[in-house]
């Protein structure tokens, strides 16, 4: 074999193997990226979308920080505002009946308020983009008895800046976020972190 055969050969086995790391680099990119993305991303599988109408100008609210206090209507007509419930621990979740992640988590939800409502805990439920009477049928239907209340034009989602439902807050007794918790929630899961807000 020739001196020029030979060089052809090598730059031909160079060019192959840059091509292959190439490809190898190539390829542990996008693992990677599909690590971080999973990794990062705010929320898991049983998050739907939400749109937000309302003023989005404030911070989110975090973990350590004061939840934002609003005041509304509940679906049966009656005045209710966060304040109100200053001194007992509060679960304040954002759902609507037309999610299904929301649904699909709604019987263990109601499961664990019956099992710490003696204890003090309030359940506040927020339902996004839907009015009082949708609320209080898809309450009725699934024998909901939580504190519920329609956000139709997102207000009050607005201002807690909400990425998606299901979004869980537990709040302590004096109104301080203790976590917040994006998607569905398990069973177990849902009892370890009413536990954790209780006096």
């Amino acid at each position: 074999m020739g001196a020029s055969t030979q060089s052809v050969t090598r730059a031909r086995t160079l060019g192959n193997e840059r091509i292959r790391t190439i490809v190898v680099m190539a390829i542990a990119g996008l693992v990677i990226a599909l690590v971080v993305y999973l990794i990062d991303r705010p929320f898991g599988p049983g998050y739907a979308d939400v749109t937000l109408t309302g003023d989005v100008s404030g911070a989110r609210p975090v973990a350590g920080a004061a939840a934002p206090i609003f005041r509304s209507v509940t679906v049966d007509g009656q005045a209710v505002g966060l304040d109100d419930f200053r001194g007992r621990p509060v679960w304040l979740t954002f759902g609507a009946s037309w999610c299904v992640d929301c649904r699909a988590e709604a019987p263990e939800l109601q499961a664990t308020y019956e099992r710490y409502k003696d204890q003090g805990l309030v359940v506040l439920g927020v339902f996004i983009n839907e009015d009082a009477r949708a609320v209080r049928e898809y309450a009725e239907r699934v024998g909901m008895t939580i504190t519920m209340v329609a956000d139709p034009s997102t207000t009050i989602a607005s201002r807690y800046r909400i990425l998606g439902v299901p979004t869980h807050y537990f709040l302590t007794s004096d109104g301080v976020i203790q976590e917040v918790r994006l998607g569905g929630l398990p069973a177990e899961t849902m009892d370890a972190l009413v536990r954790s807000i209780l006096d």
